[in-house]
């Protein structure tokens, strides 16, 4: 059973073409929840007529939406997109099957190429070709894992997955990286997937938590 997690804050433009290609996966999800982060348009509307389950909440961020996601799913396995991403059909079929092959595994991140918005008209360099996406669109975890390792960092607006990744594999997850493209990561104006001042401080937060632990000799 797969859970599908989806943070959303004012994503009416995009969510519905995120919702669809989670639909449209070859290995269905058994569950798709969207927490609707104090949105002011139409998120929820649009979510509920996908059929997703809403949770709504008033505005605290990505981590803490996905915090409550995570505390809401189901599913022995939970996969998590951002509300203006959209997956390939067949990325939970290649996911599952991975962790199916290897027991020891805890989870299973993919490769991400981009694209931009057709907002932008060109405005924003987009880079060609897929590369290894740690991002949290890519994964498909185990629950146990997921929740062994922690929740979220509420506290970072940006980078709170980065620092996840971090202390799950200080307390010795396994993860592996699949060769195939698994996640079409949108590059929009205004979004946490364009440089911004306040992504950049969020992940300077990241690492500073990172390199603490490491200090501090902490697995977690």
């Amino acid at each position: 059973m797969i859970s599908v997690v989806i943070p959303a804050w004012n994503a009416a433009e995009t969510l519905a073409e995120t919702l669809a290609s989670v639909a449209a996966q070859s290995v269905r999800a058994s569950e798709t929840i969207v927490v609707d982060d104090g949105s002011t348009d139409a998120t929820a509307e649009i979510a509920h007529a996908a059929g997703a389950v809403v949770i709504a909440q008033a505005n605290q961020g990505p981590a803490a939406a996905m915090n409550a996601g995570v505390a809401a799913a189901r599913g022995r396995m939970i996969a998590f997109l951002d509300a203006d991403d959209v997956w390939p059909a067949a990325k939970l079929a290649h996911q599952q099957a991975a962790l199916a092959d290897d027991a020891g595994l805890d989870g299973v991140f993919g490769h991400v190429a981009c694209f931009a918005d057709p907002a932008l008209d060109g405005r924003l360099h987009v880079p060609e070709g897929a590369a290894p996406g740690w991002l949290a669109g890519t994964l498909l975890v185990r629950r146990t894992a997921l929740l062994d390792a922690g929740g979220f960092d509420p506290s970072l607006r940006a980078g709170a997955f980065i620092d996840w990744v971090d202390r799950a594999r200080r307390r010795g997850l396994r993860f592996a990286m699949l060769p195939e493209t698994l996640l079409h990561r949108r590059i929009r104006a205004g979004s946490l997937s364009a440089r911004s001042a306040l992504r950049d401080a969020a992940y300077v937060a990241a690492a500073r938590a990172a390199i603490l632990r490491r200090r501090a000799g902490s697995p977690a």
